[in-house]
């Protein structure tokens, strides 16, 4: 009977413990006491915004996701690529009608130029 007590009181004991952790974890962990907490965790997650677009292979609606950029722009970028074949760089977007310096820069940690087959066997 003695150690059935004994094994009982360990058990407590530990779950205890384990509780105390959980909560001091999730007590460091969300800071919820922070002002502004509630807002930035309430706001949704746009994928749309973190998707990287290949510049030689991308889509009206893909170009489109680009912040700024509405289907005239992206159909633009569409039919100099069609006239002129794959971009080389991104900053080859300047030759394109109505797109400036200033949205090439915006877009640029979003846009790549995925390397042709020739490119890639060289590497």
């Amino acid at each position: 009977m003695i150690g059935d007590r004994a094994t009982g009181k360990v058990l407590l004991s530990c779950a205890a413990a384990l509780l105390f952790l959980l909560v001091g974890a999730v007590g460091f962990s969300v800071p919820f006491w922070q002002p502004g907490y509630r807002a930035v965790a309430s706001e949704e997650f746009d994928v749309q915004r973190m998707m990287l677009v290949d510049l030689n292979s991308a889509g009206l609606e893909e170009l489109c996701s680009l912040p700024g950029i509405g289907e005239k722009k992206a159909q633009a970028i569409l039919d100099y690529r069609e006239e002129h074949g794959p971009f080389s760089r991104i900053d080859e977007l300047n030759q394109v009608d109505g797109i400036s310096a200033k949205s090439i820069e915006a877009w640029r940690s979003r846009l790549y130029i995925e390397a042709d087959e020739m490119q890639k066997e060289e590497r």
